[in-house]
């Protein structure tokens, strides 16, 4: 917990996010749970629970690139911290997690055939505390979203998290979880 609250300092304090502006982002999300007495094992496993669950993530970001001139495509390349907090839960138990990570972006900007289109392409990582018994997780997800005219985002995310379970069972010690999230955004 204390490492997630030093990176959180950090990442919130840097002098580089004097000119970022704060975007909020709320998701719903799916996850394939597997568990093993070895990491190697849980990967080989079916999926032993279905979660569902939800995130809220503030991220730190330059603002969107403009649109280019008609009949062009611009690219830029970006990095946004994120903070993120939320839960996964089936119908015995739930988890709430918070976390920080940072996202790799690659922007495309067009002005094509009088459309105007904004999208942000991303590979994140992020390290997650989680649990009762604040477990520290690894996270990388790989995502895209659309940017809209008036700031608001629609955007979907794909990803895996690595778990060592400090309250299971050692047959059930090592967790790998797949997860699917669909979410919308405002800065």
């Amino acid at each position: 917990m204390r490492t997630v609250a030093l990176v959180a300092v950090l990442v919130v304090a840097s002098p580089a996010l004097a000119d970022r502006g704060t975007v909020v982002t709320l998701g719903a999300m799916l996850d394939g749970r597997s568990t093993a007495s070895t990491f190697t094992t849980a990967s080989n496993q079916v999926v032993n629970d279905v979660l569902g669950g939800a995130r809220l993530t503030l991220s730190f970001e330059d603002a969107p690139p403009p649109i280019p001139p008609a009949e062009t495509i611009s690219s830029d390349l970006r990095l946004a911290p994120e903070l993120l907090a939320g839960f996964l839960a089936d119908d015995t138990h739930a988890e709430g997690y918070v976390g920080a990570g940072v996202r790799g972006e690659l922007w495309l900007a067009s002005a094509r055939r009088g459309f105007q289109m904004r999208t942000a392409i991303y590979l994140a990582a992020r390290a997650i505390v989680i649990g009762g018994h604040q477990d520290g997780a690894a996270e990388l997800a790989m995502g895209e979203y659309l940017l809209f005219a008036d700031g608001k985002r629609f955007g979907w995310e794909g990803g895996a998290m690595i778990r060592p379970r400090n309250d299971a069972a050692p047959d059930q010690a090592k967790e790998l979880d797949a997860l699917m999230s669909i979410y919308v955004g405002w800065r």
